[in-house]
C-alpha cells in the first residue's frame, strides 16, 4: 500500500506540473481552436461530409501530442539539472520508481490533452459543411459557440486565480475536457465511436514516443532530447509501422478502427514502453545528480 501511495505521489506531482505549465494550455487551446476553424475553410467536398475536419483534426492531435510529450521530456532534463531530482532522491525512492512515475504522469497529462482534441474533432465533423444540390453550408454559429465553450474554462481559471489564488493554467486545463465533452453529449455528435477509436490508437502511439523521449532525456540536454526524439519518431513511423496508429481510412463513412486491431497494437506499446523505461532507469543510475 505504501508503494502505491508513493507512486501516486510522484505521478500526481508530474501530472500537475505538466498541466500547470503554460505550454500545455497553449498547445491544447491552439489546436482545438484551429480544428474548429477548419470547417469554415472548406470549399469543396472530400469524398464525404466532414472528412476534412475529422482527418485533419486527428492528424493535428497527433502532431500537437508529439510536441506535448517531447516538451514533458525536456522538462525532465531541467528537473535533473536544477537540483529538484537530487532533493527527491534524498528520500527512500528508487530512481526507477521515480522515472516511471514521472513518465506516467506525463502520459496522463497528454491523455487530458487528447480528451479535449477528440471531443473537438467530433464537434468539427458534426458542424462541417453538408453538401446539397444548392451548395455547402457549415454551421458557423455552432462552431463559434464551441469556441466560446473553450473560452469558459479560461475565464473560470482567471477568476480562480484572482479571487481564490488558484493556478490559472491548471484550473483551465482540468475544466476544458468537462466543458467540451458536455457539449458533445448535448449536441449528439454523428461519429462518436469511430473517432474515439481513432483517438485511442493515437494515444497508444504517443505513449511509446513519450517513454522513449523520457529515456533520452535522462542523459541529454533539452535541445538534444528534442532532436533525438524527433529522429526516433521518423524511425518509429518507418520501422514500427507508425501509420497503424493513425488509420484515417478506417474511419470513413462512419467506420471505426476494429477493437481487435487496437488489441493487437497493445503488445508493441507495452514492449516499447517497458524497454524504454528499463533503459531510462539504467541510464539514470549511472548519472551523477547534484
Amino acid at each position: 500500500m505504501k508503494t502505491v501511495v508513493k507512486l501516486w505521489a510522484i505521478v500526481r506531482v508530474s501530472l500537475l506540473e505538466m498541466l500547470g505549465h503554460p505550454i500545455a494550455l497553449l498547445l491544447t487551446f491552439a489546436s482545438a481552436i484551429w480544428v474548429l476553424a477548419l470547417p469554415m475553410l472548406q470549399f469543396q467536398r472530400f469524398s464525404e461530409d466532414g472528412r476534412m475536419a475529422r482527418d485533419c483534426g486527428l492528424a493535428m492531435a497527433f502532431l500537437f501530442g508529439l510536441i506535448f510529450v517531447i516538451s514533458n521530456a525536456s522538462r525532465l532534463t531541467r528537473t535533473l539539472s536544477n537540483g529538484t531530482a537530487a532533493a527527491v532522491f534524498v528520500k527512500p525512492i528508487s530512481r526507477g520508481f521515480w522515472i516511471f512515475g514521472h513518465c506516467f504522469g506525463g502520459i496522463l497529462a497528454m491523455g487530458i490533452f487528447l480528451l479535449v482534441q477528440v471531443a473537438v474533432v467530433m464537434l468539427a465533423e458534426t458542424f462541417s459543411p453538408t453538401y446539397r444540390l444548392n451548395g455547402a453550408y457549415a454551421n458557423v454559429p455552432a462552431l463559434f459557440y464551441s469556441m466560446g465553450v473553450l473560452l469558459l474554462p479560461l475565464f473560470l481559471g482567471a477568476l480562480n486565480q484572482c479571487f481564490l489564488r488558484g493556478r490559472f493554467t491548471l484550473t483551465a486545463l482540468l475544466l476544458m475536457p468537462l466543458f467540451v465533452w458536455g457539449e458533445v453529449l448535448i449536441v449528439g455528435v454523428t461519429h462518436l465511436w469511430g473517432i474515439l477509436t481513432g483517438g485511442l490508437a493515437i494515444f497508444l502511439g504517443l505513449i511509446q514516443i513519450a517513454a522513449v523521449a523520457t529515456a533520452i532525456a535522462t542523459r541529454c540536454t533539452s535541445g538534444l532530447t528534442t532532436l533525438l526524439s524527433t529522429l526516433f519518431v521518423l524511425v518509429w513511423a518507418y520501422s514500427l509501422n507508425g501509420a497503424a496508429y493513425l488509420q484515417l481510412d478506417a474511419l470513413s463513412m462512419g467506420g471505426a478502427i476494429p477493437c481487435r486491431t487496437l488489441v493487437f497494437l497493445l503488445p508493441q506499446t507495452v514492449a516499447v514502453m517497458g524497454f524504454a523505461l528499463w533503459g531510462a532507469t539504467g541510464l539514470l543510475r549511472h548519472r551523477a545528480i547534484s
